[in-house]
Parts: structure tokens; sequence; C-alpha cells
């Protein structure tokens, strides 16, 4: 497929630096405003010199040399091994002699000075960066206040789509086509977040397509993700003040934090910022992320407070998982974000779902944890091939799937296209009145298929 990601921070943020450097050629790789696919022989370089990285095999020390030809590779394949181990070098301060070696071995062979290029670029980012996160935090519990929710509104849901590929347009025009009254996004901006990745791959495109302006003034909110949190958080917060500002969205609807309350009179959505511990270029594999305490007081006061409203909760990570492992190896069996649990534990009988992304997948959950209906729907934009066994269960079969699946052990079945699952959506009509709402789950399809309905709220 076209795009290649990664959920490691290291790998994620080369990848983004090196995209940009391309960028600034004149032989540019693609329109602007629009993603460089695997099918540019850089973009594919810098790919598979993350796969190498992230098994270990551009980031050992000791002897120093330039990758062996590999089967099938090109020299920009090896250009890009050796750019992603010399950046990899000095990034974590290896011993200067070794430093030195990979300089010459890149300095000295005939790659492309893209490369070079590419590493100044990628320290010079990080040490600005310095992993400090302009996190705001809430001051207590009118800060941030709740934002309005238009009565009897039209949600429309997208998760980890904010890759830039044709594939990502083509679903938010199907997203567009229901005329939503609201947008949110759950969470990651490809390959790191960076501002210019957030203006071309995120909001540029999203208000091509719905023609946001005084004539379409639509509110679009957007939650962080790991890969938001990979640059330090720099992009997702310079686009957050940019995201409503009228007369793309009514006076009113600025999303000033990383977290924010929506509310009509019958419903409230809140919106949480769990990416925001999922950030560390050297720890990884851990994953298991927390709200800050000053957040989560903020939160639960939304909840106390709702007066006879009902609640969506929506993050980015998952609070559970049948398929994917969560956290380190001595967090049980991994099926839980036992912090998050622990955190919200308390209010979950106050919560009618929770929508969740980070996996690629579509999932949908009977009761589980003390959550009426735990959903995943992270399968926005990222490619996922059937060979990859996304449904293959990591942690055990003990957290039941609703509906009875066409296949044992799956939920709501995506099709499929060429052997890659189908991307989709979720979109939620609030009925005030009746404090209901109907929720639809969408694949794209040339015929916009309904995989899945489900009423909140009623009974």
């Amino acid at each position: 497929m076209s795009l290649k990601t990664f959920r490691d921070p290291h790998v994620s943020r080369w990848q983004s630096i090196v995209e940009e450097v391309l960028h600034r050629r004149p032989e540019a790789p693609a329109p602007a405003g629009t993603r460089p696919t695997l099918d540019h022989p850089v973009v594919a370089a810098a790919a598979a010199a993350g796969s190498a990285a992230v098994s270990g095999v551009a980031t050992t020390s000791g002897a120093v040399e330039p990758p062996p030809a590999r089967p099938g590779g090109s020299t920009v394949d090896e250009c890009a091994h050796l750019a992603l181990q010399l950046a990899t070098a000095r990034l974590e301060g290896r011993p200067a002699a070794e430093i030195q070696q990979l300089e010459d071995a890149l300095e000295f062979s005939t790659c492309d000075p893209l490369w070079a290029e590419a590493v100044t670029e990628y320290l010079k980012f990080f040490d600005e960066d310095k992993g400090k996160i302009p996190y705001r935090a809430s001051s207590g519990p009118d800060d941030p206040a709740p934002m309005s929710l238009t009565e009897n509104a039209t949600v429309a849901l997208i998760a980890d789509w904010g890759t830039g590929t044709a594939e990502a347009r083509a679903l938010l025009e199907r997203v567009a086509a229901h005329r939503p009254d609201v947008l949110i996004h759950l969470g990651d901006v490809y390959y790191s977040g960076t501002t210019a990745e957030n203006m071309k791959y995120f909001l540029g495109i999203v208000n091509e397509v719905f023609g946001r302006g005084a004539d379409r003034p639509l509110p679009v909110f957007n939650l962080t993700g790991n890969h938001d949190m990979y640059s330090g958080g720099a992009g997702f917060y310079d686009t957050l003040d940019r995201l409503n500002v009228p007369p793309l969205a009514p006076a009113g609807q600025l999303q000033t934090n990383s977290f924010f309350c929506l509310r009509s009179s019958g419903w409230q959505i809140l919106g949480m910022d769990t990416g925001l511990h999922d950030d560390d270029v050297f720890d990884v594999a851990t994953s298991m992320t927390y709200l800050e305490a000053t957040e989560l007081a903020w939160h639960k006061d939304k909840i106390g407070t709702a007066g006879g409203r009902r609640t969506v909760l929506l993050s980015h990570h998952q609070l559970f998982s049948a398929f994917s492992a969560i956290g380190p190896e001595d967090n049980g069996d991994r099926s839980m974000n036992a912090l998050l649990q622990s955190q919200l534990g308390d209010v979950l009988d106050q919560v009618d779902a929770w929508f969740w992304g980070h996996e690629h997948n579509l999932e949908i959950y009977a009761p589980y944890g003390g959550l009426a209906r735990g959903r995943c729907i992270g399968h926005s934009a990222i490619p996922v091939f059937v060979t990859q066994e996304p449904y293959k269960s990591r942690v055990g079969d003990k957290i039941p799937l609703l509906p009875s699946p066409p296949l044992p052990g799956v939920p709501v079945m995506l099709g499929t296209t060429g052997g890659v699952y189908n991307h989709g959506y979720v979109i939620l009509k609030l009925d005030d009145a009746s404090r209901t709402a109907c929720v639809s789950y969408y694949q794209d399809t040339d015929t916009g298929d309904l995989l899945f309905e489900e009423t909140l709220g009623a009974g």
C-alpha cells in the first residue's frame, strides 16, 4: 500500500524529516498537500531503514560499516540505512570514534546529499524539541469551559486518519456526504505530527473536503495520539490554535486544550488526552498511558455535573484490547490498561460508550471491565493486510465481542480489497429529547457500506 508507519518515536520523527527534506527539492515528489508514497524510492528507503531499525539491525553498536547490500536492495536503500545509523548514534551519544566513522562513510560515499541533510535537520529538530511537550493543564473545573454542541447533532468520528494519502481523502469525502455538524479526529497525524504534516495532511485536507468557511462553518476537534507526540507536540498545538478560528467554525468553538467537553441538552462528549505519556523515544514498548491528575479531575467533574446528560468518552488509546498487548510484561495478561482503569474505573458506569483508536482495527466489544460499550475505530486510513492477522488474539479470548461475528473470534468484519481491510468511520446521530443516540459504523467502499448500528441510551 501507500504508507508504512511505525510505533516508534525515533523512526517516526526520522520519516517526517526525510520527507520534509525531500519536499524542498526542485523535483518535488508529489504535488503540494499530497503525501509522497512508497512508490517514491526515497520514501520506500526511509521505511525500509525504519523496519531494520525497529528490528535491531540499523541501531546496533559495535563495528561501524555501511550496511551490506541486501538482496534486491539499491543504493538508496543502503544510504537510508547508513543515515539512520548516524542519526541514531548521534542521538544516543555513542562513542565519538563510532560517530566519526559513520560520518565519514556517509560523506565520502556516493549517497545523495539528501541523507546528510536529513541527519542535520533531524538532530536540529530533536535539540530544539528537548522533549518538552507544550501541554496545557487544567487550572480548575472551568478550565476549559464546556463548549456548546448543536441540538440533535450529527457527529462524525474518525481515528488514525492523518496520513495525507488518497485513501484518507476518499474516506473523508464519504464522511462529508453525511453532512455532520461536528467532526472529531481521535488522533495520529503521521509520521510524527510535525507542524508541516498537520498543515498538509490534516487541517488542509479537512478544510478542502468540507469547504470550511463562512458558507460552511464546521467545528472540528482533535485528540492527541502517540504519533502526534513523537515530534514533541508542537505541531498538534500549533494546529489546535488554527483549527476552529472563525469563519472555519462558528464562534465559541475554539479547542484550547488537548482535551475538551461538548455539551447539548441531553448529551456530553468528553475528549481525553492519552497521547501525552506515549512519546518517549527511549521507551517504545510499554505504551501504557494515563491522564494527567489535573485533567482527570476535570473529566470527573464533568461526569459528576452532567446534569442528566448522557456521556460519551473519546481517546486515542484503548482501555482494553483482545488483539494488542498493552503495557510492559508485568502488566498482568496485558489486555487492560491498568493505569486508565484505576483512574476511570469508578465512573465507567456513568459512561454510555468509549470510542478509541490506536489499533488500526474495528473492534466492537460486549460489556467488559465495567464499561458498557468499548469501541475501537482506528481503521480510518492506515493499510492493514489480511496476512498481518490483525484479529488474532494476542492476549487470550476472555474479552467478549459484539455482535455475533461472521467469523469465530472476530468482531464486525470489515470487507477487504486486494488483501487489505477496508477503512471506516462512525456517525453518531444524537437525540437530545429522548437522550438516545444512533451509532452507525461504515466501511469505505463504492457503496459506503453500513456494517452495524446500535442505539445508546435505550433502556
